[in-house]
């Protein structure tokens, strides 16, 4: 995508490695498929709601991954919004429904 992408990928990697967790880990502490951490990993992240998944399981502060991305952060929104994401079923429609139940304690 862009050189803000392939920065953040590589601190995700970091990060991700830093902790001993396997691209499986994330994914199941970010309740994504592999394949989402693999595209966000390799600098394709399918969609925002993707990158808060990964941004909260690797416990950063909320909002870091739009630090890092710059522009790029509204033109990923846009892209989503205008249907330009990828049709594959990355687990982001379950994720969006678990971060709107109010019942859920996230502290």
């Amino acid at each position: 995508m862009g050189e803000s992408y392939d920065r953040l990928a590589a601190m995700i990697v970091k990060a991700r490695e830093a902790r001993g967790w396997t691209q499986s880990d994330l994914a199941g502490l970010a309740y994504v498929t592999d394949t989402v951490i693999a595209k966000v990993e390799a600098g394709r992240p399918p969609n925002m709601v993707a990158l808060r998944a990964v941004e909260q399981a690797l416990g950063w502060l909320p909002g870091m991954f739009d630090f890092v991305l710059g522009p790029d952060a509204a033109a990923l929104e846009e892209a989503v919004a205008g249907g330009a994401a990828d049709a594959e079923d990355d687990g982001s429609e379950e994720l969006r429904e678990l971060v709107a139940d109010s019942s859920i304690d996230w502290a």
